[in-house]
């Protein structure tokens, strides 16, 4: 469990160093693109329980505060209600199985929020996961993904 913790904690790490130019001095679509498709793809990396991925995403750098609290409020709501099954999917990306990676579908951009669709890049895996970012201090940040995105 230690090692697993340290192994995500270490993916985080890297992500956050290898996507530093990933941040976005101005609201351009292509720079909150960049930004969900390191956050989704950092975390498809390698999947894991609620708990450590409630703590990974605690971590990064790539996301608000107020998306850390929802997705621990949720994952830890659906385990108190059934502590074996929980929320039964990955809230992160909406849904229980996913590709191995994402690339931008489309994005839109609009007084400092985005709207980013994702897809699969495996064309026999279409799946699509919607991130919604906000641009705080010149920053691009992750506000809710899959499960938490409200349309």
């Amino acid at each position: 469990m230690i090692v697993s913790f340290c192994r995500g904690a270490l993916l985080v790490c890297c992500a956050f160093f290898f996507s530093a130019n990933l941040y976005a001095e101005s609201g351009d679509e292509a720079a909150a693109g960049k930004v969900a498709v390191n956050f989704i793809n950092a975390h498809v990396s390698e999947l894991v329980g609620y708990e450590e991925t409630i703590a990974r995403v605690e971590a990064s750098p790539l996301v608000t505060d107020r998306y850390k609290q929802a997705l621990a409020k949720l994952y830890r709501d659906a385990l108190k209600e059934d502590p074996e099954m929980g929320y039964g999917a990955d809230a992160v990306i909406g849904g229980q199985d996913c590709p191995e990676s994402f690339r931008v579908k489309s994005s839109s951009v609009e007084d400092g929020r985005a709207r980013v669709v994702l897809i699969g890049e495996d064309p026999a895996f279409p799946m699509e996961v919607k991130v919604d970012l906000i641009l705080e201090d010149g920053q691009w940040l992750v506000d809710a993904s899959g499960a938490l995105v409200t349309d």
